[in-house]
């Protein structure tokens, strides 16, 4: 009985301990690059390049924004903790990793703004898992962050009505097992609009970049609201990872 108790103990102490997630590196940090209109085909800013490009709407600095955030804020909410950030981006092996990732056919064909260091755009499944877990062996998780900044539709017909600045945020979390543990996802629409008649923006086009700021307010008091769920629907996902 005594042995059948500490085999037992073993086996659930092993379980326990796969199961948990204490160290989270986080290796793919990006943004949509450049603007587009969602719920309506504005021509001029889905064709301009310079609207494409950022110029009018600096998602660099957005993106630079969030990054600050996640690590001094957000960073303080997860029940984990978060790898040393210059840890990860100069890891040699990691380095040689997302450079190939970028080459591929499905990351140049993604159009994603990176943060300086950090992967493109990656859905990480089991074979990438275990690539990174083999890069990052103290991991127990990695990390994508996603941002996505639109002129949005928020209430049209027949392509007339009105549309505003939006901000999305999309943070995954996957178990070094290759499962999604965790998806945050976190929206936020300006209260200013603009007037769109016939699928086209009739309103001074000036006002975007400060509506798209207004977005990116409202994106992160709802990414706050969000997080507590989000980690307790974690914590019952892991309780089931062998």
């Amino acid at each position: 009985m005594k042995k059948l108790f500490l085999v037992l103990t073993l086996a659930l102490s092993v379980f326990y301990a796969n199961s948990q997630v204490n160290k989270v590196a986080v290796v793919s940090l990006s943004a949509n690059d450049g603007l587009r209109t969602e719920g309506f085909e504005d021509v001029a800013i889905n064709t301009m390049s310079d609207l494409f490009m950022g110029q009018d709407f600096n998602i660099t600095e957005e993106l630079e924004a969030f990054q600050a955030y996640l690590y001094a804020e957000l960073a303080k909410e997860f029940p984990f903790e978060f790898m040393d950030e210059a840890t990860v981006i100069n890891n040699e092996k990691f380095i040689a990793w997302k450079d190939a990732y970028a080459e591929t056919a499905g990351a140049k064909l993604s159009k994603r703004l990176t943060y300086e260091g950090y992967s493109n755009y990656l859905g990480l499944y089991k074979k990438t898992t275990e690539q990174l877990s083999e890069i990052f062996p103290e991991a127990d998780a990695f990390m994508v962050v996603e941002l996505n900044y639109t002129i949005a539709a928020k209430t049209m017909i027949g392509g007339n009505g009105a549309a505003g600045g939006k901000a999305k945020a999309q943070i995954s979390l996957y178990h070094k097992t290759g499962k999604r543990i965790m998806y945050v996802g976190a929206m936020g629409m300006s209260e200013s609009s603009l007037k769109v008649v016939m699928q086209q923006i009739t309103s001074n086009r000036d006002e975007i970049p400060s509506m798209l700021k207004e977005g990116s307010v409202e994106l992160y008091v709802d990414m706050k609201e969000n997080l507590p769920k989000k980690i307790e629907k974690m914590k019952k996902k892991l309780a089931k990872i062998k």
